[in-house]
């Protein structure tokens, strides 16, 4: 699965996302780094009742430990 892709549906290169994620964080005076974002959406899909597995998926996660 691709969270973020071009206009034309290919994968953006990672590098590239940090390029433009950490000038807008540093703007917004965040202390956050962009893996972070990760935890944010898995404790709010829970947080909304979306089964574990589901979010397990969506989060790229094999297991719970």
């Amino acid at each position: 699965m691709r969270v973020f892709t071009t206009r034309l549906g290919t994968a953006i290169e990672p590098r590239k996302i940090n390029r433009h994620f950490y000038p807008i964080r540093e703007r917004l005076g965040l202390e956050v780094r962009f893996h972070d974002l990760r935890h944010t959406c898995v404790t709010l899909l829970l947080g909304l009742g979306i089964p574990p597995h589901i979010v397990r998926d969506i989060g790229g996660h094999s297991a719970w430990t």
